[in-house]
């Protein structure tokens, strides 16, 4: 299992280079289907509940990834816009 610790820097060093790579406005599922994002977290990626996971993820961290919602449950998640 991995140390919760790690686990958690893998998943904001993911998130912060893949929002930034991200257009100004993207879906949750734009972050979650990222290579980069499955490479961080293969043993979270076949979960049935993985695009959620993420989508916490971002929820939990807007602030500092500098995003906001702006739209719930279409078909590829939230939607997500940067605000800087």
């Amino acid at each position: 299992m991995v140390e919760l610790g790690l686990y958690q820097t893998r998943l904001k060093t993911a998130l912060k280079q893949i929002v930034a790579s991200a257009g100004q406005q993207f879906s949750t599922n734009d972050i979650s289907e990222d290579e980069r994002m499955l490479a961080a977290h293969p043993e979270l990626a076949s979960h049935s509940h993985y695009h959620a996971f993420v989508g916490g993820a971002l929820s939990d961290h807007h602030v500092a990834l500098d995003i906001a919602e702006v739209q719930k449950g279409t078909s590829r998640g939230s939607r997500w816009q940067k605000q800087g």
